[in-house]
């Protein structure tokens, strides 16, 4: 009900904004705009190593041991430890239409935008050793990726700072969604390979697989038996920062910097009339 209630007030805004009196239509000005992004949040990069370490110790410790174990049940673990590196990459392709109520020198504007996003955020080496009871000691390389490519749509609004100026600042903020599909079809890829010294011999392990968000899901729900919830769509946060270059009263060049669920550096062209 409460998503019902903000679509409708959107709606009434776009009507106020793109449906405007006969005045404003004479002196507004639209521009289509084209932009690629470069897309990640490795600025996080120490906070978030740290943070998956923690978490995923116990995880990784105990499916360790679970494979000794097959083969070696008599086994138990007596120290654990293991470094882990993270890595995210990403790219944005868009077309916006936007909306200058104010004409050729206005400041405020409205835009409409398609996005096609894709984000990966990886584990690329997480090196792990195990000292097991009998003496007998384990390691491990293991990587992973995940990797979500929606397409959303978005609604922004934009203060041009000093319009007047060929070269100026402007500011960005604004919000999108996409459906909850693109989330069920986002893909986990992992992969280790270990080896056990085990009265000095080695026995290798080996294991990796490739699966959707919503498979893991299935399979979390048949284990556990009890419901793992995905959202139906995925929100988009913008705000951005930029500089805008006239280079001819049709043709505008940008560039900018800000947050979209991560951190993106974007450049692109508008084209006026």
């Amino acid at each position: 009900m409460r998503i019902k209630k903000i679509l409708i007030v959107i709606s009434l805004l776009l009507v106020c904004f793109l449906i405007p009196s006969n005045d404003l239509i004479a002196q507004g000005k639209f521009e289509i705009g084209f932009h690629y992004s470069r897309w990640s949040i490795d600025i996080l990069r120490g906070f978030i190593e740290t943070g998956l370490s923690e978490a995923m110790e116990p995880t990784l410790r105990d499916d360790f041991l679970s494979e000794i174990r097959n083969n070696h049940p008599e086994l138990d673990w007596v120290s654990y430890s293991h470094n882990v590196s993270f890595d995210s990459s990403g790219d944005n392709f868009g077309v916006e239409v936007r909306w200058y109520p104010g004409g050729q020198y206005g400041s405020f504007s409205i835009g409409l935008s398609v996005e096609k996003t894709t984000m990966e955020i990886s584990i690329p080496d997480l090196s792990s050793s195990m000292d097991l009871d009998d003496g007998s000691t384990f390691s491990a390389n293991s990587k992973a990726n995940f990797v979500i490519d929606p397409i959303s749509f978005h609604l922004s609004f934009r203060w041009d700072v000093s319009p007047y100026s060929r070269i100026h600042p402007y500011f960005t903020l604004g919000v999108g969604a996409a459906t909850g599909t693109a989330l069920e079809e986002a893909e986990f890829t992992y992969e280790y390979n270990g080896v056990l010294n085990f009265e000095g011999d080695d026995e290798p392990y080996s294991g990796g697989d490739t699966k959707t968000l919503q498979e893991l899901k299935e399979e979390l729900e048949e284990e556990e038996e009890e419901d793992f919830f995905l959202p139906g769509f995925i929100p988009f946060i913008q705000i951005n920062l930029g500089l805008k270059a006239v280079l001819t009263e049709n043709l505008h060049m940008l560039v900018d910097a800000g947050i979209w669920n991560g951190f993106l550096i974007r450049g692109g062209i508008a084209l006026r009339f």
